[in-house]
């Protein structure tokens, strides 16, 4: 699982800073080496950043770059870059060769929510030269939803997405919540992988009691169908699922929990059908 915690767990840390006060007076400018990036969060480009445009930009900081500056938030602890990412390494370029302490202009936002930070690095970073893509806007919205705080139009606005799309994500998340799937992985995985679980066109790597989650959701939704009568009739219920799959039935005797009740004259008659098969090659 521990591939499965990286973006999750800085945004926990973030969520922890958030709770502290912030400054009294917003700036309209920060000395370089007070400002910070956590990329995991903010960062809504999946390639990061082009250095080409990075070259361009610092290129251009004595003049027409000058007058743009970078959206700030606070945390908490310090000042982390929501948008700008690329204009924040060009000045960091330019001051390791030899540009002095730097001050960058920026536009602060102090009082504002983490999910809310979030939807202003979406929709910020859309403006930009380096477009994002639909799929990195639909993760930054997916982040917020697993992220559980806001309403559906506080969200949608926030990522820039329409109300039906977080609500198709709440469904989403509510479906892998209950198959036990951890935040952190819903989180790192990303939106389009999500939706794939969700939906069973892709295998996922359950925990035990994701599967047995999973398990109980099955069986709800055959109570839901009503198979009282096939229950009462086990060899008629086994022949319709051979007509559904005629690989089912032998599977299901592979499974664990059908080796498991099979009794001793269970499992001796197993053998005698193997001992025939094997005679019946011999015979040949």
């Amino acid at each position: 699982m521990a591939q499965y915690c990286s973006a999750f767990y800085t945004l926990c840390f973030i969520c922890f800073a958030g709770q502290c006060a912030a400054p009294h007076k917003s700036p309209c400018t920060l000395p370089l080496n007070t400002l910070h990036t956590e990329p995991l969060v903010f960062q809504v480009r999946r390639d990061g950043l082009c250095a080409g445009r990075v070259d361009e930009i610092a290129r251009g900081l004595d003049g027409s770059n000058l007058d743009e500056p970078l959206h700030v938030w606070w945390s908490g602890l310090r000042w982390i870059v929501i948008e700008g990412h690329h204009r924040h390494a060009a000045y960091l370029q330019r001051a390791s060769n030899g540009g002095g302490d730097l001050q960058v202009p920026v536009i602060a936002h102090e009082n504002t929510p983490l999910e809310t930070a979030k939807g202003f690095a979406g929709r910020l970073n859309d403006r930009a030269k380096v477009r994002i893509s639909q799929a990195e806007r639909l993760d930054n919205a997916w982040q917020m939803v697993c992220m559980g705080s806001g309403s559906i139009k506080a969200q949608s606005n926030a990522g820039g997405v329409t109300e039906s799309t977080i609500s198709n994500m709440r469904k989403v998340k509510a479906t892998l919540e209950r198959r036990r799937t951890p935040t952190a992985q819903m989180i790192d995985a990303g939106w389009a992988r999500c939706r794939e679980w969700s939906n069973g066109k892709t295998r996922q790597d359950h925990s035990p009691d994701a599967l047995e989650a999973m398990a109980h959701e099955m069986a709800d939704e055959l109570r839901g169908l009503n198979i009282t009568t096939a229950l009462k009739s086990p060899d008629i219920f086994a022949r319709a699922l051979e007509i559904l799959s005629p690989e089912l039935p032998r599977r299901l005797i592979e499974s664990e929990p059908f080796w498991d009740a099979l009794d001793d004259t269970g499992r001796s008659l197993l053998a005698e059908k193997d001992a025939e098969a094997r005679d019946i090659i011999e015979d040949f």
